[in-house]
């Protein structure tokens, strides 16, 4: 029997990993089981609504079983901040997100104090498996809509030409212009519809300081290309899709691909890299796949980047999908049904509260 479960991660965080912790929250509270939320780490972005879990929320751990839902360096930065006093007599499981090719070995140590670790997509769970001594099990996350269904209130509206077909890329600048790529985005744009003024390219962001010289080259004299810089609260950034007609991620590499999937699940065609997380569920039938290779990363590029590889984007195979896109409406559709019926059926809450049932009642 399942008395209940610690959730240690930053709940109301307005970034990816908060909504990681929101939705698993929600899946435990679906199997009727019980929820204590410590928030950590308090830093970033924050929501401006608290998406109704406060209730839960204390600085204890109140249950037998710990879930760290935070990137497994973050794990070890806890305990060095908070010490073992969590951890002692406890089952603890760290579902820690993970985009690169490997988890490098000589860091494999900061599982050591974890008794599994839970990989949300294919390619995480290989990376870990390959490295760490510590069981690894294939838990995906939970996509699902928001909570209200109105998206009449979005502020850029006045930004966005609704004549025109819309791209969008939503990106955290804090996550690494290296790793999410959006240089690669413009440049595919232009190559596809330099001379179209019936496309344009909206790239959603937040906490760009200006500071990257190549976009900010890209962006230049660009006027069918919009940057929205602003934190969001999520109903406004689902506001920010459905505005939208396509969606881009030409990215090096991703952990899982939520952007992707709750794009597919709201019923917007994906342009994406063929390439980690999102290929979970973004294949010939589900999405516009952009080929590419596989290169070493450049020093410094990223963290752990020594001796590990990552996605290059094709230009011409990206200009080609973005082509492909606006002008197939077939094709467009065709696509855009089974990409929600698979992020529908198999992310659901429903779907996804059964593996981790299945997971917990064998602990």
């Amino acid at each position: 029997m399942i008395n209940g479960v610690n959730i240690i991660g930053p709940v109301f965080g307005e970034f990816g990993i908060g909504e990681d912790v929101r939705s698993l929250a929600k899946a435990l509270l679906h199997l009727n089981i019980d929820i204590n939320i410590i928030e950590y780490p308090k830093k970033g972005n924050f929501a401006k609504a608290r998406y109704s879990l406060e209730e839960y929320c204390s600085n204890d751990f109140k249950h037998q079983i710990n879930i760290f839902c935070i990137p497994i360096f973050e794990i070890f930065r806890f305990i060095s901040e908070h010490g073992f006093s969590g951890f002692d007599n406890k089952f603890n499981i760290g579902y820690s997100p993970w985009e690169l090719e490997t988890w490098p070995s000589q860091f494999k140590f900061m599982t050591s104090y974890l008794d599994e670790v839970w990989a949300s997509s294919s390619h995480t769970f290989n990376a870990y498996s390959k490295s760490l001594d510590t069981p690894v099990y294939h838990i995906p996350l939970v996509v699902e809509p928001f909570e209200q269904d109105d998206f009449t209130q979005l502020k850029y509206n006045s930004k966005i030409d609704q004549s025109k077909f819309n791209f969008l890329y939503v990106f955290d600048s804090n996550s690494t212009y290296a790793r999410k790529n959006p240089h690669d985005v413009v440049k595919a744009f232009k190559k596809a519809f330099l001379k179209n003024s019936e496309a344009s390219l909206v790239l959603k962001t937040m906490n760009y300081q200006f500071d990257d010289a190549q976009l900010n080259i890209d962006l230049k004299d660009a006027s069918n290309i919009t940057l929205i810089n602003e934190c969001l609260s999520r109903g406004e950034l689902f506001a920010l899709y459905k505005a939208c007609d396509a969606y881009v991620s030409l990215h090096k590499a991703e952990g899982f691909g939520r952007t992707i999937a709750e794009a597919m699940l709201l019923q917007k065609p994906v342009i994406v890299s063929n390439y980690s997380g999102n290929t979970d569920f973004c294949t010939s039938n589900t999405a516009f796949l952009v080929e590419g290779k596989l290169q070493e990363i450049d020093a410094y590029a990223y963290h752990f980047w020594y001796q590990n590889k990552w996605f290059s984007s094709e230009l011409d195979s990206a200009a080609s999908q973005m082509l492909e896109c606006f002008e197939n409406r077939k094709l467009r559709s065709f696509r855009v049904r089974n990409a929600y019926e698979l992020i529908s059926e198999s992310f659901s809450i429903e779907s996804i509260a059964r593996k981790i049932r299945l997971r917990l009642i064998n602990i």
